[in-house]
């Protein structure tokens, strides 16, 4: 009998001493000094890999990222991040954190017109291809038809991805590139219900969509708000190409992670964006330590221009 006591004690404390290595598991975006990478490793994310299996307990990567900034995302506790500050090569530890979606549009603040000026010079953005990173897209819509559109530039490297109610017939000339980026999303415990979204590029919110459309739509005529403001609907750039990279995924209310949207910029970069439009934030944090800002910032140094939205809080 206090043999069987013993055991369901010692049962009892590892299971508490496991519930409490879980709880305080976290997403960790990791800055690296790309120049420390060891000779015999061929790739950087071989690097990472190896750097995770060598911790007291081996910790789950998300993702690495060589454009937006030279480092990796991984799922940590406090003492195995504690020993990752130790390796050789490490920079900067940034916590993961959610942000929410915002967005602003106005052609005429810009000063664009048809009749002059940098519409018509750019030819509406024509051989440009935006990078948009949102909630996804809905390929059906009349604004991303691909008549009159020029051909898929050769310099694309993007592809579009399968994925719930989504695959790569859908893309066109227009939309040219989609995938999605949820890791980060899901190693924070949230799941990628079907009742409120999809698990693919396809968009359930609208707002991907939405800023698409805004940043690169097609002429769509006869449009209306329920029959007020009728007209012609149409993007900043009509004959600039779309390419889609999910980071925003709903879950009560809209998420994105931090190590997500990295990713997603890192992707556009190798993909071969010239333009990246994010109507998102994380949050107000010092631009040192502003995941979205140190991301564009490198994305500039890959001759990438990043678009966002501003914002402001009120008490």
């Amino acid at each position: 009998m206090a043999l069987s006591f013993l055991f369901f004690i010692l049962i009892s404390c590892t299971v508490l001493l496991s519930s409490k290595a879980n709880n305080d598991q976290r997403s960790y975006i990791i800055h690296m000094d790309a120049s420390a990478m060891p000779a015999p490793f061929l790739k950087s994310e071989s690097w990472h890999v190896a750097i995770l299996s060598s911790l007291s307990e081996p910790a789950t990567h998300l993702y690495s990222y060589k454009h937006v900034m030279k480092g990796f995302s991984a799922v940590l506790t406090s003492t195995q991040l504690e020993q990752i500050k130790q390796v050789p090569g490490h920079i900067a530890s940034y916590p993961d954190s959610y942000g929410q979606l915002l967005t602003t549009h106005t052609p005429k603040f810009l000063g664009l017109t048809t009749e002059s000026g940098l519409w018509s010079t750019s030819n509406y953005g024509s051989s440009m291809i935006i990078g948009i990173l949102d909630t996804g897209i809905w390929p059906e819509s009349q604004s991303f038809k691909d008549d009159e559109m020029p051909p898929v530039p050769k310099r694309w490297k993007g592809r579009c991805e399968t994925g719930t109610a989504f695959n790569s017939s859908l893309c066109n000339r227009k939309l040219i590139g989609a995938r999605s980026f949820s890791k980060g999303h899901k190693h924070h415990g949230l799941k990628v219900r079907k009742s409120i979204d999809y698990d693919s590029p396809r968009d359930y919110f609208g707002h991907g969509t939405h800023t698409s459309s805004t940043a690169a739509g097609r002429p769509v005529a006869d449009v209306s708000y329920f029959g007020y403001a009728k007209g012609v609907a149409t993007g900043m750039a009509p004959k600039a190409h779309i390419a889609m990279y999910k980071v925003v995924f709903a879950e009560d209310t809209v998420h994105t992670a931090g190590a997500d949207i990295l990713a997603g910029m890192n992707q556009a970069i190798e993909d071969g964006v010239d333009l990246m439009s994010l109507s998102l934030g994380l949050g107000v944090a010092p631009y040192y330590r502003d995941i979205i800002a140190n991301g564009s910032i490198c994305s500039h140094g890959e001759r990438n221009f990043c678009s966002m939205c501003g914002w402001q809080q009120w008490p």
